[in-house]
């Protein structure tokens, strides 16, 4: 297996411009590094950072070194609809800022329309037919 190697480009901030104090996270960042067995390979200074490249080699990352999965197709008619109209921003169906879809009766305007049941008909007696001759 070839030699892994890792190269990272770190800017660490001055405490002021044009000098090599660096500011107390900087200095903390490059102990880190040099810590977990980066090496400084270059300096360039800037007026207000300094731009330090660091590398390491050894092992890769297991991350690295597995196998990429194959990637889900999901098509945009292979999810199952919503039934019951919530969804989208602020919960659709007229989920605008104050009134939520779905949420109970409507306060004010006209009543909802009902079927009229078979019992408010008022019933007539049946009228006798008589048969009539011509």
């Amino acid at each position: 297996m070839a030699e892994h190697k890792e190269v990272v480009v770190e800017r660490l901030y001055l405490r002021e411009p044009n000098t090599d104090k660096l500011r107390k996270n900087a200095a903390a960042r490059l102990r880190h590094l040099l810590a977990n067995g980066w090496r400084e390979t270059a300096r360039i200074q800037k007026v207000d950072y300094l731009a330090v490249h660091f590398e390491r080699t050894g092992h890769p990352r297991l991350k690295d070194r597995l196998p990429k999965a194959a990637p889900v197709v999901q098509g945009r008619f292979d999810r199952r609809p919503r039934q019951d109209g919530r969804g989208g921003p602020r919960g659709g169906r007229g989920g605008g800022r104050f009134g939520g879809g779905n949420r109970g009766p409507r306060v004010g305007g006209a009543p909802a329309a009902q079927p009229p049941t078979p019992a408010a008909a008022p019933a007539q007696p049946a009228a006798p037919t008589t048969p009539t001759s011509k």
